[in-house]
């Protein structure tokens, strides 16, 4: 399922950002800090959707954008019967898979095959695809989750992007600090708060 389909949100829109595996501080996803991180991604996700979110839109990348995805689908099946809620691709360009590990390739094609809609950026890969992915996602959001914690590339830059378009952005570093245990940080304008 490669191909653009119009939607239209029934309420607030979330996008996700994030590093993939070869910049978060762990070595595989069976390490703890990686299970604490994706219950720590499905709790913002309850938390978005309590507080009005009902489509999630993803890059579908290797890493925080899989975990992101799953989670989302974990919980619209816990939530099916009470709430509406929705997962929407956004990729840069057909077959992004294509040189990914084969368990890699087939679990795209299984988030991929359970999305509501996707859409795809560039009908080729270009160098500035990813970017432009990017942009697309956060010109239809209303929030953005980020698994962050300063390094320079992509996640940076989507940061960034919506942080000038003025929507909430909701931050969890990668590995929480020992002290303190959670913590929230507003900016000057009170739109980044920092969860970790």
């Amino acid at each position: 399922m490669e191909k653009n389909i119009l939607w239209k949100p029934s309420g607030e829109v979330c996008a996700f950002s994030g590093y993939r595996p070869a910049k978060l501080p762990f070595t595989s996803e069976e390490d703890p800090a990686c299970t604490l991180l994706k219950l720590r991604l499905k709790d913002e996700i309850y938390n978005a959707i309590q507080q009005g979110c009902t489509d999630f839109v993803c890059g579908m990348a290797l890493g925080t954008d899989t975990w992101a995805a799953e989670m989302v689908l974990e919980t619209r099946e816990t939530l099916r019967e009470i709430k509406p809620v929705y997962l929407h691709a956004y990729l840069p360009f057909p077959g992004q898979d294509a040189r990914w590990s084969a368990k890699s390739r087939r679990r795209y094609r299984n988030i991929l095959s359970q999305c509501d809609s996707v859409t795809v950026i560039s009908p080729q890969y270009l160098p500035d695809c990813m970017e432009r992915r990017n942009r697309a996602m956060i010109h239809r959001a209303d929030r953005l989750i980020a698994v962050f914690d300063g390094k320079s590339g992509g996640t940076k830059n989507t940061v960034r992007m919506a942080h000038e378009k003025g929507i909430e952005i909701r931050i969890l570093s990668p590995i929480p600090p020992e002290f303190p245990k959670s913590s929230e940080t507003d900016s000057d304008d009170g739109q980044i708060k920092l969860f970790f």
